[in-house]
């Protein structure tokens, strides 16, 4: 077997025979469809023995309800394929998903990990914040970006993953603590140096529901994010720094306040903020004095404004200084 699609499940009735069906429908036919269900208690058990007995490639598995990462680790302990694709039981995968995911992989092997572009569906009026994040890693293609914008968001859309299974054998796999379990993947495995790339295509229909767990889990709080990414980055900098340089935090006040807290937690300390008002605070630089020329090494500006606009602004203003991301700064969110 070549590919193995995991597919946990939740109460999904009335959205997991699009799903299914939308894999069933691949082009590309060596693979298995591993369906874990994690202590449905609605109809879910009913509808996927019914698809099950139209088609040997589904494997159903029935867990207790212990969430997503645990169901998540658990298929791909079962799974037989080289490769493992995700899903999601309220989404909806394009024909040619898998073929393409695993042509590419099959062709750069230097790649461990390949998504695609991903079409919100959903209120986007109602749900801007939503429809700007899909905008957003609709934009991050190339391998360098996905790196470089990793402390900001997710750069994936978790369903619409595709990657090698040695991955998990080497680096582990998903964390089955109080965390975003896929977002703590990819910094991990990004930490260890996985080339991640996307398909510039949208291949997958992703589906911007009340139910989605990003807006119910607590896992998927702001607070957690901030934390796991406070980790990551920790890592990062030892990882990419003889000595730790001095942190500049570009932006100030209460949002900001408590997106650093976690920083400060680690022992990282904040040497100065960074402001467009005048302050009389020593603590505080305004922007005109950031230097023209940075000095690797010495300090990295970290940037905290939550505006897009704004984030535009600082990363040209900076870039237009001389500063490398990555190296001199990094955006954050």
């Amino acid at each position: 077997m070549k590919v193995s699609v995991i597919l946990p499940v939740h109460n999904a009735a009335e959205t997991i025979k699009r799903a299914v069906r939308s894999i069933l429908n691949q082009t590309f036919a060596e693979f298995e469809l591993l369906i874990i269900n994690d202590g449905s208690t609605d109809n879910t058990s009913n509808m996927v023995n019914q698809l099950a007995s139209t088609d040997n490639r589904i494997k159903y598995y029935t867990l207790s309800h212990r969430g997503i990462a645990r169901s998540l680790n658990f298929g791909i302990k079962m799974s037989s394929g080289n490769y493992i694709a995700r899903m999601d039981a309220d989404d909806a995968s394009y024909p040619r998903r898998i073929q393409q995911q695993f042509d590419y992989l099959e062709k750069h092997a230097e790649v461990g990990l390949v998504s695609s572009l991903v079409k919100h569906i959903g209120d986007a009026d109602k749900n801007k914040g939503y429809a700007k994040y899909v905008e957003w890693i609709n934009k991050l293609t190339k391998s360098e970006q996905i790196a470089s914008k990793r402390f900001m968001e997710s750069p994936f859309a978790h369903p619409s993953v595709f990657f090698r299974k040695q991955l998990v054998n080497k680096y582990g796999g998903y964390s089955e603590a109080d965390i975003p379990e896929d977002y703590e993947l990819w910094l991990r495995w990004l930490h260890h140096g996985v080339t991640m790339h996307k398909i510039n295509e949208v291949l997958l229909d992703w589906y911007d529901t009340p139910e989605r767990l990003s807006r119910t889990d607590l896992n998927y709080s702001n607070e957690r994010f901030y934390k796991v990414k406070a980790l990551y980055l920790l890592r990062y900098l030892k990882q990419q720094f003889l000595k730790t340089p001095a942190i500049y935090i570009w932006g100030a006040g209460r949002v900001v306040n408590n997106r650093t807290k976690p920083l400060l937690a680690l022992g990282l300390n904040i040497s100065k903020f960074i402001d467009v008002k005048v302050r009389k605070d020593s603590k505080f630089l305004h922007y005109s004095q950031v230097p023209s020329q940075p000095s690797p090494g010495a300090f990295i500006i970290l940037c905290y404004i939550s505006d897009r606009k704004g984030k535009v602004e600082v990363y040209n203003f900076l870039h237009n200084k001389g500063y490398e991301e990555g190296r001199d700064f990094l955006m954050m969110a």
